[in-house]
């Protein structure tokens, strides 16, 4: 405290006014705490909302054991406070998480919370971290923190891409076999609902998110969705754009109830040339990238080896004379 009250004082050169702000400080901060907790008992307390949640949704959280059902309910309670008011922003997020595998109602909620958290960490590691580097001046404390705070906001962000990513990469690399498996299964005679469960079981071995995804397009199907609106979501939620033509193609098979066999081979040879062309890219592109670990780990080494001992020599002579 004492050390808050310090860095205060050089910006305010007031030491009454630096000890007003530090109890406005305090009081704010304990008034929030107290408006936080409230709403928190008031949210996991008040009967109505119980009422409700257990006629809306019965059945819905029956194997869930009772510690995920609070962390639930306090999540929803602090939503509107830990949300971006953007709902630019919020869609952005939202599509990111669909992509990652987060499609829980919560996840937005839970991101942001970490984000608020992390935060929070960094800022109070970097005002301890500051204590134990006395020659630091307030202005360098002010900027060191503010880079860590920024830092733990900004990582959750590169985190959530990154595993966005991944996931759309793993999804694009295992869907080709996944065709060949729905073409064998829709010739052998099954209908395109049923080789598609049947696919989402045998593609369970190689692909786990796919065959999640998969099923839950037959689940959707079996309560009254059509086949074409599930295929969108299924593209909406994995980020799959390339397979609107798919969806079209399958759409127009359905309408009109004409064998897919022959263009799904098509689609599946299409799709898998184009996956070849992707990793024939990315290897192409080794050689610009090798160039950097060439030019900082190699070339330093082969140059003190090679011009080192004439450097050495050339020296040795200009100091003999």
């Amino acid at each position: 405290m004492d050390y808050i009250i310090s860095v205060l004082n050089t910006y305010l050169d007031n030491e009454d006014l630096t000890k007003w702000v530090v109890l406005g400080f305090v009081f704010l901060s304990a008034v929030a705490l107290t408006v936080s907790i409230g709403i928190l008992i008031n949210n996991l307390s008040n009967p109505l909302k119980q009422r409700l949640n257990t006629i809306s949704a019965p059945n819905k959280n029956r194997h869930t054991s009772s510690g995920t059902k609070q962390i639930d309910k306090t999540l929803e309670s602090i939503e509107k406070y830990v949300t971006p008011k953007s709902k630019a922003e919020q869609l952005n997020t939202k599509e990111l998480l669909m992509h990652a595998g987060f499609e829980k109602s919560s996840a937005l909620t839970s991101f942001y919370a970490i984000k608020i958290i992390l935060s929070l960490f960094a800022l109070i590691g970097a005002v301890i971290a500051t204590n134990f580097f006395p020659e630091l001046t307030s202005q360098k404390v002010v900027i060191y923190t503010l880079i860590a705070v920024g830092s733990a906001s900004f990582i959750p962000n590169i985190i959530l891409r990154n595993l966005a990513e991944n996931r759309t990469k793993a999804l694009r690399n295992a869907f080709p076999d996944a065709l060949d498996l729905l073409v064998v299964a829709s010739e052998a005679g099954l209908g395109f609902q049923a080789a598609l469960n049947r696919v989402a079981k045998e593609i369970d071995s190689v692909s786990p998110e796919l065959s999640q995804e998969l099923q839950l397009v037959g689940q959707k199907a079996r309560i009254g969705i059509s086949i074409p609106v599930a295929l969108n979501q299924f593209v909406e939620r994995t980020g799959l754009i390339e397979l609107q033509g798919l969806i079209s193609i399958i759409t127009q098979s359905v309408k009109l109830g004409s064998s897919m066999g022959d263009t799904l081979r098509e689609y599946a040879d299409e799709f898998r040339d184009r996956r070849m062309q992707k990793a024939e890219e990315e290897a192409a592109k080794i050689g610009t990238k090798m160039i950097f670990p060439l030019v900082t780990c190699i070339w330093p080494g082969f140059f003190a080896v090679a011009v080192g001992p004439a450097i050495v020599k050339v020296l040795d002579m200009f100091a003999g004379r």
